[in-house]
């Protein structure tokens, strides 16, 4: 006789409180389990926001290259040798830059030298990644038309103009009057965290070639990658397309996120083994599961038998056994996940400050997880009931 979805559920509750002891054990398994799952995605969502938050806070990833050739002319990047670079992976734009080495930027009264100073080509704020905040990028006619004109960012702004605008100001670089044109996000140009930050002042290339001088230095590129991810590959395979195009020149290539793309291989190492012992942990209390339903296979032989007797199927009793045993996952699953929550909300709010918030993906994943682990475990025991002789099984045997 087949028992009604209300039944079943009924059922399935009695048999497990009727043995508190080994029910309690096996949730107890699979929250251990779960509870390790689970904190090792938050750990690795902690991990990767920090990374997103740290990355955000500089300008995109890139490789600036530094080309020395002792008594040979400086490297020439030229628009041709740019677009070999370009087809190198990974690379999601180059610009020219000028650095203005010894810069002093003057507005009335006002003197200071704590800024990166640069000549950029046109393309270079989608390089960096910089928003604008106020006013324009350079335009094309900013370039052929030699105007002196300047972006500043809201660090420069501030120490300038303190709460005005700067838009429209002309201050002086090194004698050389610009004007104002655009107001920029602020972000770390070289990589480093320490110390005050620096104020950023942009002119068009030409105007900035012209100040400098080239200084003996050559020409220099920013080359912006598409991701962290991408930084090793695509940094030995611009130093061995750089080592071509200049075959007797000594190459160095410095990169802005060297430290964090270090830290986020180790985190992911360490997060690679975290799973793992989630995962055993996993796999034990599925052992659990299967051994629980096992024994109440083994304790239930006669009821077996005497429902087989009067019409139910395999199928109907098997599910009474795989109820069981998901329900024990999912009750030890929610309390893992649960308890997690709020070891983890806890932790970050009073241990130690990181960007933590309840991740319903995470959660629904480490579910899934214990879900699948109570049913799968549980499975090839309740197959047994297929193989019970209903005579046997009447008669306890």
């Amino acid at each position: 006789m087949a028992l009604s979805p209300i039944d079943l559920s009924l059922t399935t509750l009695r048999d497990l409180t009727g043995n508190w002891v080994r029910s309690g054990l096996t949730a107890l398994g699979i929250f251990m389990g779960v509870a390790a799952v689970n904190a090792t995605l938050n750990i690795e969502t902690i991990s990767n926001r920090v990374m997103q938050d740290r990355l955000a806070a500089r300008d995109n990833p890139n490789l600036i290259p530094w080309v020395y050739g002792r008594e040979l002319p400086p490297a020439d990047f030229s628009e041709a040798t740019i677009a070999k670079i370009e087809q190198t992976s990974g690379i999601l734009s180059i610009s020219h830059v000028t650095p203005l080495w010894g810069a002093e930027v003057q507005y009335q009264g006002t003197v200071t030298d704590n800024l990166d100073a640069v000549g950029v080509s046109e393309n270079y704020q989608r390089t960096t990644g910089r928003q604008m905040l106020d006013g324009r990028f350079f335009e094309r006619e900013d370039f052929d038309a030699f105007r002196p004109v300047a972006i500043v960012d809201t660090v420069l702004a501030q120490q300038l103009f303190q709460d005005a605008s700067p838009l429209g100001e002309n201050v002086f670089v090194n004698g050389t009057r610009f004007t104002i044109v655009g107001l920029i996000e602020n972000k770390n140009l070289w990589g480093s965290e320490d110390g005050e930050p620096r104020g950023t002042f942009w002119i068009p290339e030409p105007y900035g070639a012209l100040l400098q001088g080239q200084a003996g230095y050559g020409q220099q590129i920013q080359i912006a990658l598409r991701s962290l991810n991408d930084y090793e590959a695509t940094r030995d395979a611009v130093e061995t397309q750089l080592q071509q195009l200049f075959p007797n020149y000594e190459i160095y290539l410095a990169g802005n996120v060297e430290d964090l793309y270090e830290e986020d291989k180790r985190q992911q190492a360490s997060i690679r083994v975290l799973k793992a012992v989630g995962i055993l942990a996993l796999v034990i209390g599925g052992v659990g599961i299967a051994n629980i339903t096992i024994a109440a296979i083994m304790e239930r032989t006669r009821e077996i038998g005497l429902r087989r007797a009067i019409g139910a199927t395999d199928l109907e009793i098997m599910a009474q056994f795989i109820a069981e045993a998901a329900l024990l996952s999912l009750i030890g699953g929610t309390a893992a996940v649960a308890t997690v929550h709020i070891l983890t909300k806890t932790a970050t709010a009073t241990i130690f400050e990181a960007p933590y918030e309840f991740n319903l993906k995470d959660a629904a994943l480490s579910m899934g997880a214990a879900f699948g682990v109570g049913v799968g475990a549980s499975l090839l025991p309740a197959l047994r009931v297929t193989r019970i002789d209903v005579v046997q099984a009447l008669r306890g045997e």
